[in-house]
């Protein structure tokens, strides 16, 4: 069973990341750091506030992480911001993305396995 990190170390982690991905954001209107790079990050991002607020264990903050990535990803494959008012339906499309990329889906799995690989190495090793 993997040990958690602090609080502390997550809300450190959710801010850091939320940091770079406001830059990512606000800087770059193209390319693989805001298209892929991006959502491997926004994964980590979300699993840092989620071990912050909830006291998951390591494995089911990893599922839930994943399971709420491909459930906006399957929002956007439905097309659900274009359902919202025109006032609501930018920020719809702001928290849920416009488009469903496998790409995505493979970058979030990317994100999953970084942070469980980083979690595994910070385990203490018994000799």
């Amino acid at each position: 069973m993997l040990k958690r990190n602090t609080r502390l170390a997550y809300i450190l982690g959710f801010i850091f990341l939320l940091i770079i991905e406001i830059m990512i954001a606000t800087l770059l209107n193209t390319g693989f750091v805001r298209e892929n790079l991006g959502d491997f990050l926004v994964v980590i991002l979300i699993y840092c506030l989620i071990m912050a607020v909830c006291d998951f264990s390591v494995k089911r903050g990893l599922l839930v992480t994943l399971v709420f990535s491909y459930a906006i990803e399957i929002l956007q494959l439905l097309k659900l911001p274009q359902y919202f008012s025109a006032q609501t339906e930018k920020w719809a499309a702001l928290v849920l993305g416009n488009y469903f990329s496998w790409i995505d889906i493979l970058m979030y799995t990317f994100g999953i396995i970084t942070i469980w690989t980083i979690e595994y190495l910070k385990q203490p090793k018994v000799l």
